[in-house]
């Protein structure tokens, strides 16, 4: 029963914070942990943020896409009429002429070639079963030093496409304005990801406190703890995350709290103290009677 409290306390109080807005006034995403997946399902892990290498930014043509899309779904949002949708063809034309101009950068064209070219080499390695456990090692610390120049390659062109964004958003009129919500983007994967993982911790960890519908708020909690384990896990070959709080070869915190919970899933903890006791605990009481007298009753006829 102690167990189970504590593991719920430790998921409740982790899925509270990841509610909290920072002082830069973000929020939790998990972008960053998926990013930094390593071992034989970091591919998997990686591609569920969209354009995890950003490949489609770097793209004039996909982003000149991309940023008429976003223009269209504004447009729709607000109900432009004619004129404010001329207007936002000049918002776009100026932004693309903007994005030519920094694609064309002999500086910023040899950095995006070179990103590329060793972004390919570390895919190779990668995509190699038979690469060497080394060579799977300097291409994850390589991967750190690409996810920094992608960040520097693609800040400028977020910046473009956010401030047309905003110039877009500002051809609202007030009336239009008050007659809908504010204009949102459609929730990408990863945006579905980080809402899943918020409230579910909180849900499994508050049923895992109260004792109730125990087994499913722990086999939900370790359907979690495999995704954490197998994003990062403690294998020979695979590098260690930079903030890894102690050192571990196969066996870590996320690997014992996951048999932890396949323990409180097998246990009925929540009919001993919890609210399983008070909503099942007559229907187990039942059961446990009627496997009492099935049991008395074998035994009375193998002594006759």
């Amino acid at each position: 029963m102690l167990l189970r409290i504590a593991i719920g306390w430790h998921f409740l109080y982790e899925g509270l914070d990841k509610f909290k807005v920072n002082e830069g006034g973000k929020t939790f995403s998990a972008e960053g942990y998926l990013r930094g997946s390593a071992g034989p399902f970091a591919s998997h892990f990686r591609n569920l943020v969209p354009d995890v290498d950003s490949l489609g930014k770097l793209d004039l043509d996909t982003l000149k896409k991309s940023w008429h899309t976003r223009a269209d779904q504004i447009a729709a949002h607000y109900g432009y009429d004619g004129a404010q949708r001329a207007r936002l063809d000049a918002e776009l034309k100026d932004t693309e002429a903007k994005a030519d101009d920094w694609f064309q950068a002999k500086e910023n064209a040899e950095k995006g070639k070179k990103y590329k070219s060793d972004l390919g080499k570390v895919l190779a390695i990668e995509a190699n079963p038979g690469s060497m456990s080394y060579e799977r090692e300097r291409a994850a610390s390589s991967r750190k030093d690409l996810d920094k120049d992608r960040r520097e390659l693609v800040a400028p062109l977020d910046a473009m496409g956010g401030a047309l964004e905003d110039a877009i958003v500002k051809l609202a009129t007030p009336e239009q304005a008050k007659a809908v919500a504010p204009f949102a983007p459609p929730p990408t994967q990863v945006d579905q990801i980080n809402l899943t993982t918020k409230y579910a911790m909180v849900i499994f960890g508050t049923c895992m406190i109260l004792g109730l519908f125990t087994p499913v708020a722990a086999l939900g909690l370790v359907w979690f703890l495999a995704m954490f384990y197998f994003s990062l896990p403690p294998w020979p070959g695979v590098p260690s995350p930079p903030n890894s709080e102690g050192h571990y070869w196969i066996v870590n915190k996320n690997l014992i709290e996951l048999l932890a919970c396949l323990v409180v899933a097998s246990t009925p903890s929540g009919l001993w103290v919890g609210l399983d006791a008070l909503i099942f605990g007559r229907f187990a009481r039942r059961r446990a009677m009627r496997a009492a007298e099935r049991r008395a009753e074998r035994d009375l006829a193998s002594s006759v």
